[in-house]
């Protein structure tokens, strides 16, 4: 259970998580412009892929880091902003980042799409140019 008085920050930019403690919270004062030491905040990094995550924080007794890799799916961030540097979270949209997202396939065109596309294309094309010189165009398929 997160506190509710708890200050979450995920940094915007992608970060090379071979950092540890001390990397990290050099990162919360170079990027977050936070003090890495203070009581009651908790900073989250994901790296460039988003399938991995690390959390910095300080309890009583110290530091304490949690690395969390993904397998099949990645972190769903947040809107990130175009120029800012962070982003503020609650617990709850901490927790759904956390939980990560199903990563989508990306469609794979065939070499018949590519064909009908270019088909088409050839068509459209030849079509406007009826229209501007008022004559038929035909096209023959094979």
């Amino acid at each position: 259970m997160i506190p509710p008085a708890l200050r979450i920050f995920l940094c915007a930019q992608p970060v090379d998580l071979r950092r540890s403690f001390d990397g990290l919270g050099a990162l919360v004062v170079e990027k977050l412009d936070e003090d890495p030491t203070v009581d009651g905040a908790l900073f989250v990094f994901v790296n460039t892929k988003r399938d991995k995550a690390k959390l910095l924080w300080r309890d009583a007794t110290g530091f304490c880091l949690l690395y969390k890799r993904l397998d099949t799916r990645v972190f769903a961030l947040p809107d990130l902003p175009a120029q800012g540097t962070r982003v503020t979270l609650d617990a709850r949209s901490l927790a759904v980042l956390l939980d990560g997202a199903p990563v989508e396939p990306i469609p794979r065109a065939t070499a018949k799409d590519m064909a009908r596309a270019a088909r088409a294309a050839v068509r459209a094309h030849l079509a406007r140019q009826s229209r501007n010189f008022g004559g038929e165009v035909s096209i023959m398929s094979t």
